[in-house]
């Protein structure tokens, strides 16, 4: 599927994002620990700036938006209980979001606003460098294909 760019750098959390719903249903030993820890590395700044990001782009969504992220929370929080709850709700949250919030918000945007999320987004990516390096050759090779060098 075709993104915007600007919401690249959301997508490529989700695709995170549904492999460890993947083993949060399938109740694998580890899934408690690796949600943890994904809070900890990167799913809480992905809430964080969805809502400051998006929110504002997402009109009448933006409160499912807002609620499904402190469900989220609420089953992390309950854990290792809620592994198979929160494995689903992350996985339907993550689809929405690539299915029905992104394509209404790249319908919406304006040139002007995609290029500030843009920009913001980027700023994103830099501190997921930090975690994972593969990630800068990624968004390189991207903007590479953006702005080819003449």
């Amino acid at each position: 599927m075709k993104r915007a760019f600007a919401l690249e750098p959301f997508s490529r959390d989700h695709n995170d994002g549904l492999h460890l719903a993947r083993a949060l249903r399938e109740e694998r030993p580890d899934a408690p620990a690796l949600a943890r820890a994904a809070w900890e590395r990167e799913l809480a700044d992905h809430f964080a700036e969805e809502e400051r990001l998006l929110g504002p782009l997402a009109g009448e969504d933006s409160m499912r938006l807002h609620d499904e992220h402190r469900l989220i929370e609420q089953l992390l929080g309950e854990l290792p209980g809620s592994c198979l709850a929160l494995g689903q709700a992350l996985e339907d949250h993550i689809r929405w979001e690539e299915r029905v919030l992104f394509p209404a918000i790249e319908s919406r945007m304006t040139p002007e606003e995609a290029a500030n999320l843009a920009l913001e987004t980027l700023k994103m990516e830099h501190r997921r460098w930090e975690t994972c390096p593969s990630r800068a050759e990624i968004v390189q090779h991207r903007l590479d294909r953006l702005h080819p060098k003449a």
